[in-house]
């Protein structure tokens, strides 16, 4: 089951040892989810944060796959 988290600062944790991203755009809200090999943790983000976000972990390399 997918965990979903309310803090950036959370999803960070999870998403530095993740294998990829998703992002998953649905209207003004932005949903990303970090996927490790034993679980999944999601956050809902407004789309201008998210952006910054993913461009961060761009930058360090990380597989970012959007939907």
């Amino acid at each position: 089951m997918p965990r979903e988290v309310f803090l950036i600062d959370l999803w960070r944790r999870y998403a530095d040892n993740a294998e990829e991203i998703r992002v998953k755009k649905v209207s003004n809200v932005v949903k990303l989810k970090a996927r490790a090999k034993s679980s999944l943790v999601t956050i809902k983000l407004p789309e201008d944060v998210a952006t910054k976000l993913i461009e961060e972990y761009r930058s360090k390399g990380k597989r970012i796959v959007e939907f």
